[in-house]
């Protein structure tokens, strides 16, 4: 017999998140190393803005590999890789629910504790798969121009970040076991992590915000201290705090939760206008 059975469909069914998020990552890595050389012989000699040293936090300046890399890519790469984690999130709970194969899943000898938690192993190796797939990229990049960046940084940075988007994917999870229909959850997790990205991107530019950004968990996952200086692991891993009440709240809201069958999700030919049934002569 196949051992964790649901975790093994779990990442099946998130192959669209671990291929698609991964050849995202991928490209985008060796898009981003082959463009230095020219980014750097642009702006030689150019006293650039703060801006740019904002965004590179504690890296430096785009004109270094560091820098570059934590301003051009991992500022925004993560937020689309989480956005693949939020859909991989609720189709495992009010996904399967919508579509009408969650009832049929349940009436095996699994309990539904079972469920949830080979579905969160099966997906966490998914979203892992696809934010780790973008080093190798960084690596083939190093191999064509000159990135003087040690490659076990490039590959630790992206380890790190993995705990930011396990954060996101059992708050979907969560939200598909609560919220009537996937809709909802999907769009409460989606608002929720851009308006966090939003608030950490603006902290780096305003000086007012700069203390509010320390709540959102992107400014704890920040790679930039990753690629320079000292590294200090328990930074992002303490996102997985969090993480860890987000699928123990999951396994509560799944316990109770009354499957539907599909009715709850929204379609849209609920919202054309119904035609009255003729009355008879």
């Amino acid at each position: 017999m196949t051992r964790y059975p649901i975790a093994r469909k779990a990442f099946w069914d998130a192959r669209v998140t671990a291929i698609g998020g991964g050849l995202l990552s991928f490209s985008l890595a060796l898009m981003y190393v082959l463009m230095f050389p020219w980014v750097q012989d642009a702006f030689e000699g150019i006293e650039l803005p703060a801006i740019y040293e904002s965004f590179g936090g504690g890296a430096g300046s785009i004109t270094e590999p560091a820098g570059f890399l934590a301003t051009e890519y991992f500022s925004f790469v993560p937020l689309v890789i989480i956005i693949f984690a939020v859909v991989a999130g609720t189709a495992a709970t009010a996904g399967e629910e919508s579509a009408g194969t969650l009832d049929l899943l349940l009436a095996q000898p699994v309990t539904r504790r079972r469920v949830v938690l080979e579905k969160a192993a099966g997906l966490t190796a998914a979203v892992s798969v696809a934010v780790v797939a973008g080093a190798p990229g960084a690596w083939i990049g190093q191999l064509i121009v000159d990135f003087d960046l040690a490659p076990w940084r490039i590959l630790l940075a992206m380890v790190l970040t993995v705990p930011l988007v396990l954060l996101f994917l059992t708050i979907a999870m969560f939200a598909g076991a609560t919220l009537p229909n996937r809709a909802a959850a999907v769009v409460l997790t989606t608002t929720a992590a851009v308006a966090g990205y939003v608030l950490q991107t603006l902290g780096l530019l305003v000086t007012q915000l700069e203390d509010a950004r320390k709540l959102t968990p992107f400014y704890w996952a920040e790679a930039s201290e990753v690629l320079v200086g000292d590294i200090n692991p328990f930074r992002p891993l303490l996102l997985l705090v969090p993480a860890a009440a987000a699928l123990i709240l999951t396994l509560g809201a799944f316990e109770r939760r009354d499957i539907a069958s599909g009715a709850r999700e929204v379609g849209w030919r609920r919202w054309l206008p119904r035609r009255k049934p003729a009355q008879a002569a």
